[in-house]
């Protein structure tokens, strides 16, 4: 770190060093969020900003994506990306806002915007963000959560903004540091909603892709998404991606409350379906791996002269795309699809795959992807209680017609 920098973090330094370690374990009493005028954004000002194709599940709190064949990009477009609150969504003065760090922490930072922008090194990348529950709507019987639609809650847009790492290595991190926990500024329908505080591993939040972000696609975040600034936790699940985030606590253990223990976990061994969350359960991490077809759109009807290409986009919590299969015949048969260029860490990868029609009628095509680890794609992934994590096979029909 060269010597203006050094300056330059010593004085935006907090109190300095915490004296107790019980500051940090103090888990279930959560910072209080900066004193801000402006109260909320109601939702008819969150939906102007999103294309008209936007399919919304429910309004309280607001939740919506579009369907897969208007994710026919390569880079999701802002007013197309999904938008899942748990609670309200704050209207922020970039200006006011601070970003407290504390914990098993050397010394304390509170740092603005301005400052993070000019004390960093500034990244941008392109990164997956899902909701745990995208696809939940596939599960049978249902599972309890906002009805996702097959292939409704991620997008996977470019994000800018600082890396984690650079920010816990300005405040020094102490031996029993062990999880990371985000605080978001969003406020509740009532007083005494529970914050929206989730925390991951230590080494999740030192990886390099993972960020405190201001910018979505080269444009200051919008307010739904987490203006002024935001986590993003790439290739897991979105809760991981704290909005509207003001504070990093470090700890020597998991974050306990609602968003860890209560929601966001998944059985630790296979249940019934139809059963209740068992007792011994699991946070949820980074998604398996997942392909959609974004090209034809469903019941699209297609001249049977043309040759058509298929396209659709592949990806995988962490890891690698090794390859993504296409089945004409209903899963008899599979061939391979072409793959394009591989992009940032956790960017979704297109694939392509040309194809003659030999007949008129209904035709599908079924999209497996598989990643560098050999996991594939299943048929019909195992049910759990919340209906995470769904990553079956999709399944597009389209007519072929003189």
């Amino acid at each position: 770190m060269d010597e203006s920098r050094r300056t330059f973090l010593g004085g935006v330094a907090g109190a300095g060093a915490l004296a107790l370690l019980g500051e940090a374990r103090a888990q279930d009493k959560p910072a209080a969020a900066p004193a801000q005028p402006g109260g909320t954004i109601g939702n008819e000002a969150v939906k102007s900003g999103k294309v008209s194709s936007m399919q919304y599940h429910s309004e309280r709190p607001l939740t919506g994506s579009v369907p897969a064949h208007q994710h026919d990009f390569d880079v999701t477009p802002t007013d197309r990306m999904f938008v899942r609150n748990n609670l309200l969504t704050p209207d922020l003065d970039a200006a006011r806002h601070r970003l407290s760090v504390k914990g098993l922490v050397d010394k304390e930072l509170s740092l603005s915007l301005e400052d993070l922008k000019k004390g960093f090194p500034v990244v941008t990348l392109q990164g997956m963000v899902e909701c745990a529950g995208s696809g939940r709507s596939n599960y049978q019987p249902r599972a309890s959560g906002t009805p996702w639609d097959p292939t409704g809650g991620m997008g996977c847009p470019k994000w800018t903004g600082v890396r984690v790492a650079d920010v816990l290595g300005a405040a020094g991190l102490r031996p029993a540091a062990a999880h990371v926990a985000g605080q978001g500024g969003d406020p509740g329908m009532i007083a005494t909603a529970a914050p929206v505080i989730r925390s991951v591993p230590l080494a999740k939040a030192l990886e390099e892709n993972t960020l405190i972000a201001w910018d979505m696609n080269g444009a200051p975040l919008p307010k739904v998404h987490g203006f002024p600034l935001r986590l993003v936790v790439p290739g897991w699940v979105g809760s991981a991606s704290t909005k509207w985030v003001h504070t990093l606590t470090v700890l020597d253990a998991p974050f306990k409350g609602t968003f860890m223990t209560n929601s966001y976990v998944t059985p630790k061994f296979p249940v019934e379906p139809g059963q209740k969350m068992p007792a011994d359960t699991v946070s949820t991490e980074a998604w398996p791996v997942k392909s959609m077809i974004t090209f034809p759109a469903p019941n699209a009807r297609l001249k049977g002269s043309e040759r058509l290409t298929v396209r659709g986009s592949a990806w995988v919590g962490e890891g690698a795309i090794d390859r993504v299969e296409i089945s004409t015949d209903e899963g008899l048969t599979w061939q391979r699809a072409s793959l394009g260029p591989r992009g940032d860490k956790y960017a979704w990868r297109r694939f392509a795959f040309e194809f003659q029609p030999q007949r008129f009628g209904y035709q599908t095509f079924l999209a497996r992807a598989w990643d560098d680890r050999g996991n594939a794609q299943p048929l019909v992934p195992g049910w759990n209680p919340l209906g995470y994590f769904w990553n079956g096979v999709h399944r597009v029909g389209v007519v072929i017609e003189a």
